[in-house]
């Protein structure tokens, strides 16, 4: 059996156990209790566990049975069920020793019926706001999920389109080469594919992934200055797939447009963060903006989806350098 608040015996039987413990405290301090003389402990105990079984019983089947099938719906049904619990519940306190007024008292019992009715449903409206919000939780879970999906199926297009493009050009440039490219974007797409089916992958097969893609780029256009600097502390480190990827091709894009294209990327981590950080120069005059910038606006997007409170995105244009400071909390 699940140890779990959402299991209905397990639920039932902690709150049960509470309220007996509950008991037994007030009666102990109670020095002129029956349970202070001799031999009559193990027979307070008994009758007391008795006594709140019903009560327990009796509050459950107000709340599942009459209260939430007939209240506000059937009143006069409501009224006559909450009426004969509530005698039922009454001649049991009066003629059996399962009670909590011993002395008989008859107004003072019916106050104390009532109040344990008044204390039962607060615990029932106390549990369907837990489970509303336990609802309310699953079902964002589910909607980000489903929009994490979305995004990276976005993704995926862009990066093949991005690619394609770049074969394009080499088959102009230098057609031979153009087998070799395919079969190391072969490779590159493989491992997108397989990384887009999970929720996390590995930070150093991430890398192993970005020295590929920048060793593709550097050979399609040698003029191309690429740095890449590592220091991972941890293998332990994971993150979501292709993370840093456009990033990258936005790096590489613009720089590309200049004389001596130059892009720089650093990946550490520490015990409590990774930071991600990529520099590149462009040309103002030249710098176009043209595209749909899919790769960047669905990033943010994962980044608030997957990292709401856990991150920092800092990108700044200064001097025709782009520079572009990611920051997760691990």
């Amino acid at each position: 059996m699940k140890l779990s608040y959402f299991n209905f015996w397990v639920r039932n039987v902690v709150l049960y156990l509470f309220f007996c413990l509950l008991g037994l405290i007030m009666v102990l301090f109670d020095k002129t209790h029956l349970i202070h003389e001799h031999g009559k402990f193990l027979h307070v105990i008994f009758n007391g566990g008795v006594m709140f079984a019903i009560a327990h019983v009796q509050v459950y089947i107000h709340n599942r049975f009459l209260y939430e099938q007939y209240f506000s719906k059937q009143n006069l049904r409501y009224f006559l069920g909450t009426v004969f619990l509530f005698a039922s519940y009454f001649l049991i306190n009066f003629f059996t020793p399962f009670t909590f007024v011993p002395n008989g008292d008859v107004v003072t019992m019916s106050i104390s019926i009532f109040l344990i009715y008044l204390v039962g449903l607060g615990f029932y409206y106390m549990h369907k706001n837990i489970l509303e919000r336990n609802r309310q939780f699953l079902t964002g879970l589910l909607e980000k999920d489903d929009e994490i999906r979305h995004l990276k199926a976005q993704l995926n297009p862009h990066f093949l389109f991005n690619a394609l493009n770049n074969l394009y050009a080499t088959s102009l440039t230098d057609p031979t080469e153009t087998p070799d490219k395919i079969l190391e974007l072969s490779d590159l797409l493989r491992y997108q594919i397989e990384s887009s089916k999970k929720e996390r992958v590995v930070l150093r097969e991430e890398i192993n992934f970005i020295r590929k893609y920048l060793s593709y780029e550097q050979n399609r256009s040698p003029k191309l200055v690429i740095s890449l600097v590592t220091d991972i502390a941890t293998d332990q480190v994971i993150l979501s797939p292709m993370l840093f990827m456009p990033f990258i091709e936005n790096a590489i894009k613009y720089s590309s447009r200049t004389d001596k294209p130059t892009v720089s990327l650093s990946v550490s981590t520490d015990k409590k963060r990774l930071t991600f950080k990529i520099r590149n120069n462009y040309d103002g005059e030249r710098r176009e903006f043209s595209g749909t910038n899919t790769g960047i606006s669905n990033t943010k997007k994962r980044l608030e989806l997957m990292y709401n409170n856990k991150h920092e995105l800092i990108i700044n244009d200064s001097d025709e350098i782009h520079t572009v400071e990611l920051i997760l909390v691990l």
